[in-house]
Order: C-alpha cells, then structure tokens, then sequence
C-alpha cells in the first residue's frame, strides 16, 4: 500500500504536476504574454498544490479499493500477509490485491477493472522470479513469478518484503 508523502507518492506528484505545468504554462503563453510571474504562479499551482492532491486522491482511492477487496483463504492455509499489487493480463494491469499464504499466492482483482477475477498460484510450483525496477529505476516494485507453464508479471508494494517470505517459503527458488 502506498503511504503518504512516500517516496512513490513524491514520484506520482511530480509525475502528474510537472507535466501539467509546463503544458498549462505554454497554454497560457500562447494565449497571453509569457512572464515570469504567470511561470512562477502555474509552478505554484500545479507542481506544489496539484500535483500532491493528485497523489492524494490516488493514495485514497487505493486505501478504499485495498479494504473493498476480500480474499478468502482456504481453511488448510494460513495468511502470511497481503499487498497492494496490479497482476498484468495482457496489456492490463489489474488493480487489486495479493495473499501470501503458506501454500499459495493468491491475486484478487478490485472491481474498478475490465478484466476482474482471481489468480491462485500455488507455491510449489513456482521455479524461478525475476525483479525489475519502473520508471528509470525510481520504483522497486515489478516481479515476474515464473512456473512451469506460465508467467505471472505483478507489481507489488513492498516488494521486498513479499520476496523474502516467498524465499522462506519455497527454498527451491
């Protein structure tokens, strides 16, 4: 889950307010004269106020959309943890959450996506993961889980974290 002014908070800020400004700030410079006041305003607007909100709506709607989502764990398992994740299907990435429990990782897709449903996966069968690090090297949070017959691409929060008990829990990987 991300938190508050994290540093993926920080990023999606930036992200959305350094964009708007500079697009808003040329706007407004064809419109109107281009000044240093109107250059010092839009930064203001966009990439100290906006862009934060931005993030803070974003950081909000996960929060709701993580508690919304519930996993049922079967009775012969136990929960080790759960996390934020987007399981990609294709081009999608599906928003949702992910289980670890001692026999399985289980993805279940929040309802604000096109492709909706659950993944399991069980333990056993997964023979090898690779990370990535997103966005120039910023955001440490891309795994693939790799099992016999298919690749699972995620990105999760607290990504370390999932992959130390994933270890623990399967020491063929």
């Amino acid at each position: 889950m991300i938190k508050m002014f994290s540093k993926e908070f920080w990023i999606m800020a930036v992200g959305f307010g350094v964009p708007m400004w500079i697009i808003m700030t040329l706007f407004m410079g064809v419109t109107d004269e281009v000044s240093l006041k109107l250059f010092a305003v839009n930064f203001i607007a966009f990439v100290l106020i906006a862009g934060p909100l931005f993030a803070t709506v974003l950081v909000l709607f996960a929060r709701y959309s993580f508690k919304k989502v519930s996993i049922s764990i079967p009775e012969n398992e136990t929960l080790i943890k759960e996390f934020g994740a987007n399981l990609y299907k294709g081009k999608e990435g599906v928003g949702g959450k992910i289980a670890l429990t001692d026999k399985s990782v289980i993805f279940k897709s929040h309802k604000v996506n096109i492709q909706t449903g659950e993944t399991r996966i069980n333990i056993q069968y997964i023979s090898d993961f690779k990370i990535k690090n997103r966005v120039f090297n910023l955001l440490n949070n891309e795994i693939t889980l790799t099992t016999i017959d298919k690749d699972y691409r995620f990105i999760i929060q607290d990504r370390d974290h999932f992959i130390e008990e994933l270890k623990r829990l399967n020491t063929s990987i």
